[in-house]
């Protein structure tokens, strides 16, 4: 081999290497929350008494409810006749600057704690593509309720305009922490087959994409899988009061109980999103008012707390520290799904997941063990907390997916 030879295989090999490590995420926006206000140019305050979901607040724009300190925005409830209701809190959102389809999202963040409090960092579609809700979609990072401060939950929603909506994802999950008392970092990893959710940098739960997310209730206003996954949306960060989320107790709340509540606002740190190979500053394309979400879904005395530094390092642009479960046997696509009513109520016997039919020769209809859920996984798969995974290179383990 002559010299000219030699370098020219060393450049190709220098140029693969180069192609192969630009496929990284890459910081295209964030929200430090530095100085003592927030940022209207990205940030719109909420400012109504809807009733969501039975809750019981009123959204304000006041700066006693959501404002920035210190480098924290903070997000409080308050015990307080307000409107027709006995609270108020805060809920903002990015519809009208910046959203995004696809990427890494982060939101650092240390939860509320007390009785009935329903902290949420979520996102909601920007066009409404497919329907009102939550027909466009719904991608709850996190979730949790005040009173249990070591669960947090994630979950999509999809379906069908409401009331032929349905969503699936993690349930409450338990951990050996306190959400409360520090900063952890909530995640969504969003790519076009599937989204992971994690906490703290570990995977906790994984949704499949791959699928069509008709619920079968009505008529369907999806033409192809991903639907309504593959649009853009925006952030929402909120406290909501009481409640649907949880369950019979959702109006059991009393002033009496709010006075005492231990820390009733939630502290963001930052917010940032990730793409692979993207630039900064990603689609801020404005929504006319006109087309303002009535989503019937969740949304501080200042704390002054220091801005944490080494006790939880930045993250940097790689993704995870959790290997992905293998998304080799993907779920039914229009072939596999069978036409008109699947009849008997034992749905491995039959094809019958809910409202699903799917073609037996292919797909198991498997008992979730974690939480008595029902999922459709491919043959030779097995299942966890409803995701689907490769049992010959994954465990599960109370509910959780492991390497082998």
């Amino acid at each position: 081999m002559n010299r000219s030879t030699s370098s020219i295989i060393i450049a190709a090999i220098v140029l693969c290497l180069g192609l192969l490590t630009s496929a990284e995420y890459k910081l295209v926006w964030s929200d430090e929350f530095n100085g003592n206000k927030l940022d209207t140019s990205i940030w719109s305050y909420e400012n109504h008494c809807a009733p969501q979901n039975n809750e019981l607040q009123c959204y304000t724009n006041r700066d006693d409810n959501v404002y920035v300190k210190d480098g924290f925005l903070f997000v409080e409830a308050k015990p307080e006749n307000y409107g027709n209701k006995k609270y108020t809190s805060g809920r903002i959102n990015t519809k009208k600057s910046v959203a995004w389809k696809y990427g890494k999202f982060e939101v650092r963040a240390k939860l509320p704690k007390g009785d009935y409090l329903w902290p949420a960092l979520w996102m909601l579609p920007r066009d409404y593509k497919y329907g009102g809700w939550a027909a466009s979609g719904e991608i709850d990072i996190m979730e949790a309720r005040g009173q249990f401060t070591n669960q947090v939950s994630n979950a999509l929603h999809y379906g069908g305009a409401w009331p032929n909506n349905v969503h699936t994802g993690s349930g409450a999950m338990n951990f050996n922490t306190d959400f409360t008392s520090d900063f952890h970092l909530f995640s969504a990893i969003w790519e076009k087959d599937q989204i992971q959710f994690l906490v703290d940098n570990k995977v906790v739960s994984t949704q499949n994409l791959k699928r069509n997310f008709f619920s079968g209730k009505g008529k369907t206003p999806y033409t192809d899988i991903r639907q309504p996954f593959d649009q853009p949306f925006f952030f929402l960060i909120n406290v909501a009061i009481g409640g649907n989320f949880f369950g019979g107790n959702s109006n059991s709340l009393t002033t009496a109980t709010a006075q005492k509540w231990a820390s009733p606002r939630m502290v963001v740190d930052y917010v940032r999103v990730y793409q692979e190979n993207g630039s900064p500053v990603v689609n801020p394309v404005p929504v006319p008012s006109s087309q303002a979400q009535t989503t019937p879904k969740p949304s501080s005395q200042a704390q002054t707390t220091p801005k944490p530094s080494a006790e939880t390092p930045k993250p940097s642009s790689q993704a995870q520290t959790t290997p992905k479960p293998s998304q080799a046997t993907p779920a039914p696509t229009a072939n596999d799904v069978c036409s008109g009513k699947c009849g008997g109520e034992s749905c491995c016997a039959d094809g019958k997941l809910g409202a699903v039919c799917y073609n037996a020769n292919n797909y198991n209809c498997v008992a979730d063990e974690s939480n008595g859920k029902k999922t459709l996984c491919g043959k030779g798969l097995g299942s966890c907390s409803s995701v689907c995974y490769d049992s010959k290179n994954y465990k599960c383990t109370n509910g959780k997916i492991t390497q082998k």
